[in-house]
């Protein structure tokens, strides 16, 4: 009698352990696809954010290899932020903004050094963070920002990753944000060129110019329709980007 009841301890001490471990592999495979779903929205929320004004704090939810793997989908995203943010800072300086108003060029004149410095700098900035966004558009980019080796489960987890990162619509928008910012890079110079080459125009004509408080006044009428000329193929250029930009 004594080993029989010994028997049905046994077993359901077996019980009670495999009723454990069930429930233990449910909790954690509830866990994991809680994870998932937590993962799936964080990238959505982060790929719908505004580049320019909102704010992309990496904060990590998950864990395991779900957060490897958002950590680095909101690093990318920031990157991309960072560079839009830096292309809006540079262009809305008040120093390039002012460049051509009768205080700067006078202030600046005979020589322009400080406002050739300025567009040359420019350049390189914004050329700088062009080059980052496009290279974050390539579509080698996104397939290595995750490294498989890092994945415990590397063939499930990089194959979920690709299917939130690297579908059809994905790569459309990656190599129409490549085309908008070869041409927003190609616009841009010309802008900037053309600035540069009032400068040097006025630079040149230095003899010829006189400022007050409130105009340039130039002394040679041939030289002043020149500048106005100079003047509107500058405002063509800006209404043409302006145009382009509201089409992106």
């Amino acid at each position: 009698m004594k080993k029989k009841k010994g028997i049905k301890k046994i077993i359901i001490g077996i019980i009670i352990v495999f009723v454990i471990i069930i429930g233990l592999i449910t909790f954690m495979a509830v866990k994991e696809l809680q994870e998932e779903d937590i993962l799936k929205q964080e990238i959505i929320n982060y790929s719908n954010k505004d580049l320019i004004t909102d704010d992309f704090k990496i904060e990590v939810k998950t864990t395991g290899d779900r957060a490897y793997i958002e950590e680095a989908v909101k690093k990318y995203y920031k990157s991309l932020s960072d560079s839009v943010k830096a292309i809006n800072s540079y262009l809305n300086d008040e120093e390039l903004t002012n460049i051509l108003t009768v205080n700067s060029l006078r202030n600046d004149s005979p020589n322009y050094t400080k406002s050739h410095n300025l567009i040359s700098n420019t350049k390189s900035k914004v050329g700088k963070e062009l080059e980052n966004i496009k290279s974050l558009c390539e579509e080698d980019t996104i397939k290595n920002l995750i490294d498989k080796d890092k994945l415990s489960d590397s063939e499930y987890y990089y194959d979920f990753y690709l299917d939130l990162m690297y579908t059809k619509k994905d790569l459309e928008t990656l190599n129409s944000t490549k085309e908008e910012m070869e041409t927003l890079s190609n616009n841009l110079n010309e802008f900037l060129d053309k600035v540069d080459e009032i400068l040097t125009f006025l630079e040149t004509n230095a003899n010829y110019i006189e400022y007050t408080d409130t105009n340039i006044n130039f002394t040679n009428d041939a030289l002043l329709n020149e500048y106005n000329n100079l003047l509107d193929e500058l405002t063509s250029k800006a209404n043409n980007m302006t145009q382009e930009e509201s089409d992106i």
